[in-house]
């Protein structure tokens, strides 16, 4: 008697069924480490010159070596941190030429990024940048050097992602990066009186967003970088006078 003929089991009948699993966060140790770096070199809480050991980033920030040192890489690829054979990750020493190199990039750069969010400022934008406007000017106030600079790059960068440009805004950060050690030595050396041009351009700025008038935003921001730019240009300039050649 023949036996009833059987088909063959799918491949989908064979397969587990798959387990409830939570979302993975997209933020790894790397990434906030890459993170925290990235903000100590914008605020200048890391300077020009400093080298930075990996074993010692690991233990501060209680992790192993490898999330640190791929985060190290990633910074030398932006060119916001220097490294050579046999020799430690270190942020560079910048020049009052490749200053002024840098400062040339952000205002064509950061000045399109205003023009394009002059174009699409609203209500809400307007809100944002007073309430960083208004952080920006108590820490002049108080003179509170951190508060400051957190408070500005808050300002500009909310500024800047109203661009809706991912590709400005990434070569924006770049510059950011690179300039950020010098930023922080010339801010602290500005005398009390030299705060007012730079509130004055931010107002001058939401003004313009306020009226839709790209040109005038474009030149208030162009205005308050080449404000930061003189500062930095003379501690820069001091600076390479008391080391001497490097």
């Amino acid at each position: 008697m023949a036996r009833p003929r059987r088909d063959a089991p799918s491949p989908e009948s064979l397969r587990s069924p798959m387990p409830v699993l939570r979302p993975v966060s997209r933020d790894s140790v790397q990434d906030r480490i890459y993170a925290e770096l990235s903000d100590a070199l914008i605020c200048g809480r890391l300077q020009g010159g400093q080298t930075l050991q990996i074993r010692d980033l690991a233990e501060a920030f209680h992790t192993s070596v490898m999330p640190v040192r791929e985060a190290l890489r990633r910074l030398v690829a932006e060119g916001a941190l220097e490294s050579a054979t046999q020799r430690p990750v270190r942020v560079p020493h910048l020049s009052v030429q490749r200053l002024d190199d840098i400062h040339q990039a952000r205002l064509l750069v950061e000045g399109h990024a205003a023009e394009m969010a002059a174009v699409r400022a609203d209500d809400h934008l307007l809100a944002a940048l007073e309430l960083a406007d208004a952080e920006f000017s108590r820490a002049l106030q108080t003179g509170d050097v951190e508060a400051e600079l957190q408070a500005n790059r808050r300002f500009h960068f909310t500024l800047y992602e109203a661009a809706q440009s991912p590709t400005l805004l990434s070569m924006i950060r770049s510059l950011w990066l690179q300039s950020g050690p010098y930023v922080r030595v010339a801010v602290a050396h500005h005398k009390p009186e030299q705060g007012a041009p730079r509130t004055l351009h931010h107002h001058g700025l939401m003004q313009a967003l306020a009226q839709g008038d790209a040109q005038a935003a474009r030149r208030e921001l162009e205005a308050d970088l080449d404000w930061a730019w003189r500062l930095m240009q003379g501690q820069v300039g001091q600076q390479a006078e008391a080391s001497g050649p490097m």
